[in-house]
């Protein structure tokens, strides 16, 4: 399930004494976070000590053995000699599940599962026995610089690469902290790096913090002339945080391994020598240790660095995690730059200067356009009939919609006087009984709705994700119609037929608008101690109405929303949550009948859904030679985080990208009451006995 409660960064940070013991016991008053040396707030804290708080999955451990770039003989048989003492210690019994990875030539290759089993994993080392997954040799050409001076990056920091970027996304699909051993000397990189290598350095940097692995490298092999030499002791470098980590603008080698193991949260292990031991008191070590997330700020600019400090008020105490993050405009919905504010008179005056401009010229000013105030139906339709064309008339459409939750235009407001307390609860409890006992009256009929479903343009698979789209226009992508049946106090939609393509995967769904919606605002409005004022007069399409404005709270569950979120097994969730709502209503004041309506959800920060508006408008409709006050119109809005295929290192996977709007304008027409017909037929004979 989607948690909006967690905040945008998730850090793992352990805690040291002098002695280089684990420290345990910490609450999250004891440690201040900065954000580039700023203060940050830390959302939520959690703490594992091993042994009373065990994190849920345990920690995961990586064995990576890098054949690719050792030599052949000693340095390779001391990396798997000490991998199979750390499995078979204890009898072979693990106490974290260990994965094991093995660089060659030919290409990665991996064990046949994540196990506590040690004596299975070092079989497997022993014997090499059939891989689970092997990726094809990577077939890709890193340049160090930009086309075409770039130089060619050696094959073996190609293929590193690439195998830790697999990683990444293999370990990004499941929950949980991660502890990468680089069994290998890793890769060098002695030139500058610049452009591609860059990009895609830093996209395995975001990977690697999205899967939650720490790095940790083995180095200090021994060669070939090192045999008759005493081996040295081991020890542990601690990481540095490296200044040059910055969006694309380091000249020097920043993304060798031992840098990006430091930049992890994990550091370099010097041993050749019993490296099982210290392998496994790292774990050790790394099964204590505080979760805590925060949120990062929103920025404009495209992989800007941030660098993370953590510290415990706490004397003679070091303190490991990730020495930063890449912060990036897609945590956030940001505005759309170049978009004109206009009001409804200056719309109009704009469409009367532009007579003579073509369908596409007039859609494309229309789409740069977003306005301060509401545009009703009424002045909707006459400039909708002076348009060009289908597409201008579309983009004024999904203007008007957009606005409909805004304040008419200060010359719709009335300037009479708010009526006094007892006629507003009179107003009130006559709109009550309008819909306790008129909307449950209402004949059974038959009605079309046209539905024309707005959504943005899709993006390009080689365009910039990571920030806003330059086009925010919506285009009408489907139209359908329905023949919708209100029967016995129920709404039946008979039957539905697109009317240009396919329905897109992405598609807003509305329902209730005949008369659930009506009875959820007054109920959320007047019975859940939520807040209900006089708004003003305001002049309808058929005389004054009266307009209250309404906020619910969260004690009764009477409005849900729903949308897609990315799972942390790289597919899609489902989330359904009942959300408080505010908006207004308006009155007829001599019946009690509601005119128009809006619901607008008050939703949780850091949900994929940032918008999930309605609007219905009603009017009366005469069936029967009686006139009943039926919808006429609805708007529909959804704006939330649009989820992307990616591909790379060999890999398919999903991300967020930036936040996307969907918009339904649907129009209920050609309202007949609906009456069961039955015919006789003539010349009916009964069929003889026994047939």
């Amino acid at each position: 399930m989607y948690d909006p409660t967690q905040g945008t960064i998730r850090l793992d940070v352990e805690v040291k004494d002098k002695s280089g013991y684990p420290v345990t016991g910490l609450r999250q008053q004891d440690f201040t976070l900065q954000d580039s040396g700023r203060p940050a707030t830390i959302v939520t804290f959690h703490a594992f000590d091993a042994v009373r708080e065990k994190p849920d999955p345990p920690v995961e451990v990586i064995l990576v053995i890098d054949e690719l770039n050792m030599q052949e003989g000693l340095q390779l048989q001391t990396a798997e000699d000490e991998a199979e003492a750390f499995l078979r210690q204890n009898q072979g019994h693990l106490a974290q599940p260990v994965s094991i990875y093995r660089i060659k030539r030919d290409g990665p290759w991996t064990g046949w599962y994540s196990s506590t089993d040690g004596n299975a994993l070092a079989e497997e080392i022993a014997h090499q026995s059939a891989p689970h997954v092997s990726w094809k040799k990577p077939n890709v050409s890193v340049h160090a610089g930009p086309f075409p001076t770039g130089k060619p990056i050696n094959f073996n920091v190609t293929v590193s690469l690439e195998v830790l970027g697999s990683i990444a996304i293999e370990e990004r699909r499941r929950p949980g902290r991660k502890l990468l051993f680089w069994l290998g000397p890793g890769w060098q990189i002695d030139q500058p790096i610049k452009g591609e290598l860059v990009q895609r350095s830093i996209e395995l940097c975001i990977r690697m913090r999205e899967a939650r692995i720490a790095i940790w490298e083995a180095t200090e092999w021994p060669s070939s002339n090192d045999q008759g030499n005493p081996l040295p002791t081991h020890d542990i470098v601690d990481p540095i945080y490296p200044e040059d980590m910055e969006s694309g603008t380091s000249d020097s080698p920043s993304f060798t391994l031992p840098v990006m193991a430091m930049q992890s949260g994990g550091g370099v292990l010097k041993a050749t020598n019993n490296l099982f031991t210290l392998i496994a008191k790292r774990i050790e070590e790394g099964s204590c240790f505080y979760s805590l997330t925060f949120d990062a700020p929103r920025t404009v600019q495209v992989d800007e660095y941030h660098h993370v400090k953590v510290e415990v008020g706490k004397s003679n105490t070091t303190v490991r995690t990730r020495a930063g993050y890449f912060d990036e405009p897609v945590f956030y919905d940001q505005p759309t730059p170049g978009i004109v504010p206009i009001t409804v008179e200056q719309l109009e005056h704009t469409l009367r200067a532009d007579r003579g401009a073509s369908d596409r010229e007039e859609a494309q000013q229309l789409s740069r356009m977003e306005l301060t105030e509401r545009l009703n139906s009424m002045r909707l339709r006459a400039l909708e009939s002076a348009l060009p064309g289908k597409k201008a008339q579309q983009a004024l459409i999904a203007l008007a919609d957009e606005s409909v939750f805004l304040a008419p235009p200060a010359a719709e407001i009335l300037p009479t006087a708010a009526p006094d307390a007892a006629r507003q609860q009179e107003m009130l409890l006559q709109a009550i009984a309008y819909v306790a006992q008129t909307i449950p009256r209402l004949p059974n009929f038959l009605a079309e709705r046209t539905t024309v479903e707005y959504g943005e343009a899709p993006r390009k698979p080689d365009a910039a994700w990571k920030t806003v789209t330059g086009d925010p226009s919506l285009y009408a992508r489907t139209t359908t119609k329905a023949a919708m049946r209100y029967q016995d106090g129920k709404e039946v939609v008979e039957e539905e037929a697109a009317a240009r393509k396919p329905r897109e995967a992405d598609t807003l769904r509305t329902s209730g608008v005949f008369g659930p919606i009506l009875g959820v605002v007054l109920v959320g409005a007047i019975r859940t101690r939520g807040d209900l004022s006089w708004s003003r007069w305001e002049m309808g399409t058929h005389g004054p109405e009266a307009v209250f404005r309404y906020r619910t709270t969260r004690e009764k569950n009477l409005y849900f929303t729903s949308s897609n979120y990315l799972t942390i097994d790289d597919s899609l969730g489902h989330s359904k949550k009942y959300e408080p709502f505010h908006g207004e209503f308006a009155i007829d004041p001599a019946s009690g009948a509601i005119l128009r309506l809006t619901l607008e959800a008050d939703l949780e920060p850091r949900l994929p859904l940032d918008r999930s508006d309605i609007m219905v408008e009603y009017d009366p409709q005469v069936l029967g030679g009686r006139t009943y006050i039926c919808p006429s119109r609805s708007v529909s809005i959804s704006r939330q985080r649009v989820i992307m295929d990616m591909h790379g290192w060999s890999e398919s996977y999903k991300v967020y990208a930036p936040f996307g709007t969907l918009l339904n304008d649907v129009v209920f027409d050609k309202y007949h009451l609906f009456h069961p017909t039955a015919r006789m037929l003539p010349g009916f004979r009964p069929a003889p006995q026994g047939r």
